[in-house]
């Protein structure tokens, strides 16, 4: 399965971002809802500790805000505020809709069951974890933080 982002808009980047031109790095994806109480109050926080935490060399974090209920409430305009309110400084795409149902494009490609949903890919751009829920800090610590550790498969054909 190939993995992309399909945004129909971006905040908190200048230009549009996609997970191949990110190869090199760990990319952690953080689906969300801003009506999601899982969301605010756990995987947000969380996405901007590892923001915080590592370096952007190593780690780039992505939220992706797809929105599979209350559609009319949750624009790109109260995105803006609440990202603002919520100090999310790092880049959220905003998920296309789809043309046939409820849940937005991304999230349904991706297989996603719902938010919040972390989906984290290794260095090479491959997908090391997909998962419904809150993860535990230190779990998700300690994977990301062994991602990191192991060098991206191109440089080590080079050695």
């Amino acid at each position: 399965m190939s993995y992309e982002i399909h945004a129909c808009q971006w905040l908190n980047t200048t230009a549009p971002l996609s997970l191949s031109s990110l190869r090199g790095r760990v990319v952690v994806v953080t689906a969300f809802q801003m009506l999601c109480p899982g969301c605010v109050i756990n995987s947000l926080p969380q996405a901007k500790k590892l923001d915080t935490l590592f370096s952007r060399d190593d780690l780039r974090i992505i939220g992706l805000h797809s929105v599979f209920e209350h559609h009319d409430v949750m624009g790109p305009a109260a995105l803006q505020a609440f990202a603002h309110e919520y100090r999310l400084n790092f880049p959220i795409a905003i998920d296309q809709p789809s043309d046939s149902g409820p849940l937005p494009r991304t999230m349904k490609e991706w297989g996603l069951d719902g938010t919040p949903s972390t989906i984290i890919f290794d260095r090479d751009g491959n997908l090391a974890l997909k998962e419904l829920g809150h993860l535990d800090d230190l779990r998700l610590g300690a994977f990301v933080g062994q991602l990191i550790a192991r060098r991206p498969a191109e440089e080590t054909r080079k050695e």
